[in-house]
């Protein structure tokens, strides 16, 4: 994956993903708005890397996709590692998952606002909680953006601001509208997301 000379410029960006749709879209755009993005299909395109320009700052960017649980595979992510392992059948992507979750610096959680759908976000938020203790991290001291994204489904009832807010919260977070009709929000997400790492670096040094 990419590196970058300072130690500051390069981030590990796990995308927490509770949308019904492929994470492909999503990583494709993101990777088409940097700078030489490229996205790894090999087994499955859920991992990624770009340059990622900030104000004077080039941010080398690690992406990583993350699938929400439900269902069947609705368990602790260590449960799911260790039942990976003792199937031995050499697929690794809940310890990759894991791995990631270990290395990441900045979370976007990706949610839908239409009711059915977000009727189990609460659910996610809790979810991403535990995976983060699964993997040994304080998940205070992880900023987190909540990406809102709009589905425009004819017919579908569409919650209302206010009450997705009062559910995407964490210790240090931010909500970002998006748009995928006008391909909108995605950048504004991740920018959002650097800059809440930025900040909490900041105050860290600060004390």
């Amino acid at each position: 994956m990419v590196n970058a000379g300072s130690p500051h410029a390069r981030l590990e960006v796990v995308y927490y993903k509770a949308t019904v749709s492929s994470p492909e879209a999503l990583l494709r755009h993101v990777c088409s708005l940097g700078i030489d993005g490229l996205v790894v299909d090999d087994p499955v395109p859920k991992e990624g890397c770009v340059l990622w320009p900030v104000g004077d700052v080039m941010y080398a960017l690690n992406l990583f996709f993350v699938w929400t649980r439900c269902g069947p595979w609705n368990h602790a992510i260590e449960d799911l590692v260790a039942m990976e392992a003792a199937a031995n059948h050499g697929d690794t992507s809940f310890a990759q998952e894991l791995a990631a979750l270990q290395r990441a610096q900045i979370i976007v959680l990706v949610v839908e606002d239409a009711v059915p759908r977000f009727g189990r976000t609460r659910h996610f938020v809790k979810m991403l909680r535990a995976d983060l203790i699964a993997a040994g991290r304080d998940p205070d001291a992880i900023p987190v953006v909540f990406q809102i994204n709009h589905s425009y489904q004819d017919g579908v009832p569409i919650m209302p601001i206010s009450d997705i807010l009062e559910v995407l919260t964490w210790a240090r977070c931010d909500h970002v509208e998006a748009f995928a009709r006008e391909k909108r929000g995605a950048k504004e997400a991740l920018d959002r997301a650097i800059a809440l790492y930025e900040e909490m670096r900041a105050d860290h040094e600060a004390k």
